[in-house]
Order: C-alpha cells, then structure tokens, then sequence
C-alpha cells in the first residue's frame, strides 16, 4: 500500500472508485468533483491524500481548510474532511484509519481547533449518510461527536400547479445583476459568513441575478432565496445529484428574511415564489437540502429523501 498526494491521481479515477461504492446513492461526475475539488482554492493539499495499491486507486480523503482571501468572515480555524472514501474490497484493514490520522494532523498543523466531516465550502455532503451506521460508530471511536441530524427534502412538481401566496406577491421578484450589490450588502448585514461568502462567488464568475428570488419592502431589499436549476453557473448543492430522478432537478435554498419582519409568512411565501419560478422554468422535481426545518417544508409538500449525521472533534486545543 503506498500513500500519495491526491494530486497525483487522475480525476476520472477518482469518480470512477465514489461511483462504484455510493454512486448509486451519490453519483459523481467529472465537472462536479473538478468544481468542488480539483479547482477548489480551500483544499489543503498536505491533507488530501489517496491509497494506491497493485498500481490501482483504492482510497481517499479530502481536507480543507479556508484559504481565500475574501472578507466573508468565514471560519480559519475549523478544518473539514471534504470526503474520504475506501474500497469495500480493502475496508478493516486500517486504510480509513491512516488516511484519518495523516489527514487530520494536516489540519492540526495548518492551526485548526476543530474538524468537521462534510459542511465544507463546495462541500458534497453536510454530514454521514445516516443509513452508514458502521462508518458513524467508527468515527465516534476516532473522536468524533455527533450533532444535528440534516435532511435533504424533495417534492414531484411535474403536475404543474402553482402555490398560492399568503401575502401580496408584489413584494416578490427575480434579481438582476444590478441588484446583486444590495444582495451581498444584505447577507453582509444580515446572514454573514457561508452565505455571504456563496454569493460572493456568485458575483465573481458574472452572476444574472436569475438565481435569487428577492423579497422586498418599499424597494428595499429584506429578503432572499437562492434558487438551482440546470442551467446555473454552477453545479450548486440541491441539484448535485440530479441523476437520480427522471427529468429535470431544481433546487431551493439557502434562505432567509430580516429578522426585524419575521412572524409574518414572508419566509414561507418567498419559498412558494421560487418555487412557482422553477416549476415556470419546466424542472420535474425540486429539492430543499441540508435543514433540519423538516415540518416547515412538510407544509408545502415536500418529503424527506436523505438525511445525514452531522459529526465534529475538537483537534489541537491544549
């Protein structure tokens, strides 16, 4: 067994081993692991590693840790394991276990306090697949807690029919790039961090704006919900795994509205606008991923379809 940098790996051998172990739950194309990995500028390349035995690919891990220099105010000293993945073939022979050890003293070294498993910026998945029992009380055994339980949602929307909304829709529209600087102000202001930091990269790769349904007072933007579908700049996290349904997937999420004007149905009315937006746009199915409002969602329909265990380790602290 020799242990190189992931690197060195060629890329279709990557997503060849994930499709033959998950891909019938996950599967992975070339241009998403190039979007989420290969070109991602926050993978820490000390801690991204891969197992090569009898000249073949037999395992890997992923580490990150946050690397840009855009004022996001994302975190610097949480690191995440992005994936790690060994053939079934070769598992309880210690493969998972050295990847782990040298993965996470990468992290350490590069002055990391806590790690993560998935929830990673252009991460693949917020957590363990909660149907992994094995690999979760593995990783409890390597230090790992539990948190949360995250779920994705998804609903069939090929039959066409629009939600009606609670409040005037007056308030609702489509962006456009000129409204994209009161966007990034508002998420600044209101949502700092992840989603300020994804809508930064939004605008940088030259965003319409046809991604965001605004929410809106008086002109003045209070609200937001980011809206995938095929067509996207970007391969983005509810559509990741399209593959799996027939047709076309869209998806909704992350949202949010101004805390001072909660309590109103805003938020559940702004859902129901994107919403009624893709099912314009033709997608078959819809998905809301990484939540845990799994009752909130239920209300428009939408019905849990994965969910994972969110698990952490508190690594370089005296």
């Amino acid at each position: 067994m020799t242990i190189v940098p992931l690197s060195e790996i060629p890329v279709n051998d990557i997503v060849e081993l994930w499709n033959e172990e998950i891909g019938d739950r996950f599967p992975m194309s070339i241009a998403l692991w190039n979007q989420n990995t290969t070109i991602e500028p926050n993978v820490l390349e000390e801690g991204s590693l891969a197992v090569v035995r009898e000249g073949r690919l037999r395992g890997f891990i992923v580490a990150k840790r946050y690397l840009e220099k855009l004022d996001a105010r994302m975190p610097t000293t949480i690191g995440w394991i992005q994936c790690m993945l060994v053939e079934t073939a070769i598992r309880n022979e210690g493969v998972g276990t050295a990847l782990l050890k040298l993965a996470e003293q990468a992290l350490i070294d590069a002055g990391v306090e806590e790690i993560r498993l998935g929830r990673d910026p252009w991460h693949y998945l917020p957590g363990v697949p909660r149907e992994d029992e094995g690999t979760i009380n593995w990783l409890e055994k390597c230090g790992y807690n539990k948190g949360g339980i995250e779920t994705d949602l998804i609903k069939d929307v090929r039959d066409g029919e629009l939600y009606k909304l609670t409040n005037s829709n007056e308030h609702y529209r489509l962006l456009t790039k000129d409204d994209l600087p009161s966007l990034l102000g508002f998420l600044e202001r209101v949502f700092p961090g992840r989603w300020h930091y994804e809508a930064l990269h939004y605008e940088l790769i030259g965003g319409s704006g046809r991604e965001f349904m605004g929410f809106f007072i008086e002109d003045e933007l209070r609200g937001f919900c980011r809206m995938n579908d095929l067509q996207s700049p970007v391969i983005a996290q509810n559509v990741y795994w399209s593959a799996l349904v027939e047709g076309e997937m869209g998806g909704i999420g992350p949202l949010g509205i101004d805390r001072e004007i909660r309590g109103k149905h805003f938020g559940i009315d702004l859902v129901k606008t994107a919403a009624n937006e893709l099912i314009g746009r033709g997608v078959t199915n819809i998905v809301i991923d990484w939540t845990q409002l799994v009752a909130f969602y239920e209300k428009l329909g939408f019905t849990p379809w994965k969910q994972y265990q969110s698990m952490a380790k508190t690594v370089g602290v005296e």
